[in-house]
């Protein structure tokens, strides 16, 4: 399945390592490098599945998480940090998080990762908006 897939990290060389790993698997590959400029790709584009790390420069990806589950049906998001907690475990466990992975990454076991989270997902699928009205 080809998927639309945004990764948000605010460092250059993994959002490039992602980038050429996601996108030689065939899939459409967005990136952002903070908070912001990932809320303006999703206004740009519908995401099957996100990458966002925890820790960037202005927000958090978290905050990324919740804004999902606020406006997006079925779109899928992966948490990644390279210093995990048991807190932002719990948090991304309760908010429904994909998975909660621990950097550095490997790429076959970040593509195990993807390929994980979008087992579930339809040839159709199309991921919905929410109505916010």
């Amino acid at each position: 399945m080809q998927a639309n897939i945004l990764i948000l990290d605010d460092e250059e060389s993994i959002r490039f390592s992602f980038y050429r790993f996601l996108a030689a698997e065939g899939h459409n590959v967005t990136t952002a490098a903070s908070y912001g400029e990932a809320l303006e790709r999703m206004d740009e584009k519908i995401f099957h599945l996100i990458l966002a790390d925890i820790v960037l420069g202005d927000g958090f990806g978290i905050n990324i998480l919740q804004e999902v589950r606020r406006r997006i049906i079925e779109t899928r998001v992966i948490i990644m940090t390279a210093y995990p907690t048991a807190e932002t475990e719990q948090l991304s466990s309760r908010m429904h998080a994909a998975d909660y992975l621990t950097k550095p990454l490997r790429q076959l076991g970040l593509l195990a990762a993807v390929n994980k989270a979008l087992e579930r997902v339809d040839e159709n699928f199309e991921p919905r908006q929410r109505s916010l009205s």
